[in-house]
Formats: C-alpha cells, sequence, structure tokens
C-alpha cells in the first residue's frame, strides 16, 4: 500500500514538474510511459504525437497493444523499429504464450542476433519459452515424425538454458523441471531410455533447487517417471512376437513389481487389471497355438 502511495506521489510531482517545464523532453518521455503503463493511452497520445519518432514511447505503446491482442497496432510500430531487441523480445514471447511459435521464431533470432551476449538478460527466460513451448506440443502432435522433431527441438533450447546460464536462478530451475518432463513425455511416446534422462534432470534439480515448492514436489515426479517407466517396459513385451510363454509372465512380474512397491490411484490400477487380463488371453491363446503345432 504505502509503495503505490508513494509512486503515486511521485508521478503527480513529475505532472507538476511537467507544467513547468513543458518542453523537457525527457520527463515527456517519462510521462508519457508511465501514462501507458497505468493504461490511459488517450494521455499518453498526445505526447507521443508530440515525439513521434521517440523509440522508448513507441515501444511502450507497441507493448500495451501486445498485451491486448492488438497485434495489428503493434505490428504498425514494429515496422518503424524492427531491430528493437527489447521489442521483438516482446512479440516473440507474446506468441510463444499463444503456442504460436512459427510466428515467434522470427524475432527470437532477431533477438539472438542483436543480443547474442545477453547483455539485456533477455535469452534465459527466450530459450525456456521456446523450449517448453515445443515440449508442450509434443503429445499433441499428429504424427510421431512431428513429436520427434518438437521433442529435439525442445531439448536444444532447454539445454541452453541449463549449460549456458546456470546463474539464471529461476530460468534454470524451470528449464530441469521442463527438460524432465520433456524427456518423460518422449519416453511415453518413444523410447524408454529417455525415462533414465528424465530422472537425472529431476535428480540434478533437486540438488540445485531453491523453491521449496519444487523441491517438494520432484519426489513426486521422479515416481511417476519410474511408474511410467515399468508401465512401458511390460507394454514393450507385450509389442514382441511372443515365442515363449516366459514372456508373458515376465510382462506380468514387471507389472506387479511396479503395483507393490509404488501402489497407483484406483484409476491407474484398473487400467492394470485389464493389462493382466489381456496379457493371460494372449498367453492363452499361444498356449493354444502351440498345442495345436505340435
Amino acid at each position: 500500500m504505502q509503495d503505490t502511495l508513494n509512486k503515486e506521489k511521485a508521478f503527480q510531482e513529475k505532472l507538476a514538474k511537467l507544467k513547468k517545464t513543458p518542453d523537457d523532453v525527457k520527463l515527456n518521455c517519462e510521462i508519457a510511459i508511465l501514462y501507458v503503463q497505468r493504461h490511459q493511452i488517450e494521455k499518453a497520445e498526445p505526447i507521443r504525437k508530440k515525439m513521434p519518432d521517440d523509440m522508448d514511447i513507441n515501444r511502450a505503446f507497441a507493448i500495451f497493444y501486445l498485451s491486448k491482442n492488438e497485434i495489428e497496432k503493434a505490428l504498425k510500430i514494429s515496422e518503424m523499429m524492427s531491430d528493437d531487441v527489447k521489442l521483438n523480445y516482446e512479440f516473440a514471447m507474446t506468441y510463444l504464450e499463444q503456442e504460436q511459435i512459427e510466428k515467434a521464431l522470427p524475432y527470437s533470432r532477431k533477438v539472438l542476433k542483436k543480443d547474442p551476449d545477453n547483455t539485456m538478460g533477455l535469452l534465459p527466460n527466450l530459450h525456456l519459452e521456446i523450449g517448453s513451448t515445443y515440449a508442450s506440443m509434443i503429445m499433441s502432435s499428429l504424427s510421431s515424425k512431428d513429436a520427434k522433431k518438437y521433442g529435439k527441438n525442445a531439448v536444444k533450447y532447454l539445454q541452453t538454458v541449463i549449460e549456458k546460464y546456470p546463474d539464471s536462478n529461476d530460468a534454470f530451475e524451470n528449464a530441469l523441471y521442463c527438460l524432465g518432463t520433456t524427456y518423460s513425455d518422449m519416453g511415453v511416446m518413444f523410447s524408454i531410455g529417455d525415462f533414465d534422462k528424465s530422472i537425472e534432470a529431476f535428480e540434478k534439480l533437486m540438488n540445485h533447487a531453491t523453491d521449496e515448492r519444487i523441491k517438494e514436489v520432484l519426489p513426486y515426479e521422479i515416481i511417476e517417471v519410474k511408474q511410467l517407466a515399468a508401465y512401458r517396459a511390460a507394454q514393450d513385451y507385450l509389442g514382441v512376437t511372443f515365442s515363449h510363454t516366459g514372456d508373458f509372465d515376465k510382462s506380468i512380474e514387471v507389472l506387479e513389481n511396479w503395483m507393490n512397491h509404488t501402489p497407483p490411484d484406483e484409476r491407474t490400477r484398473q487400467a492394470v487389471q485389464n493389462e493382466f487380463k489381456k496379457i493371460r488371453q494372449l498367453a492363452a491363446e499361444a498356449e493354444k497355438l502351440a498345442a495345436e503345432a505340435e
């Protein structure tokens, strides 16, 4: 509350000063930006008309329009300052939030090109958001080819945060967490080996996490990945051409061990019971075929 009062007092003092020095360029710029931030566009507009080429004012207007999803208005401003790092970053983040990654990438490339050394501190979050957006597309993709591509891209951007920006605090921890869930999703869809990478990422995060909420949830995430790995392993046994009934026994053994050591919820338990039925039915059919062959 006190902070809000102090900010309002400072703003009123700036307005009073502007009345005395109406041609003060810096003060006009500061007040215009403050009006935009307060969503008082109509009061900021006259100042912008007086200073149509001021990049800071134009950027503030463009970011405001992006926040209101008035993309066309923001694009008109962007055309006047196409190399502005901050504005390109805001465009990229806006499109990423909307999961329009193909529209986001041209803007992100401009940010990477103009600020490769991360002097503005924007790159960790940018890489994180691109990676997490790709990750969110894995399970909903229409083909395994697309899913693999999204997974590969997600890992690339998330690893960039982890390897290049280990001191980026929240971005680093969120990248590790997202990497763990990404590998878990890839394990479900592609390779059981990805579950090991998922657990590795989560365990690394446990050693670095400063966020208590993340620390509390990680053990459960690791348990869930191990459950998925066991379940996937059992399904892989079902996916082979059975030449020995022992393959069926092994599948049941994996599922039983999983249920005994990490009891699932009732819905999952029922799904596993259904798997038991399928396995036993297949085993019976295999035994019948083997007997007929003799």
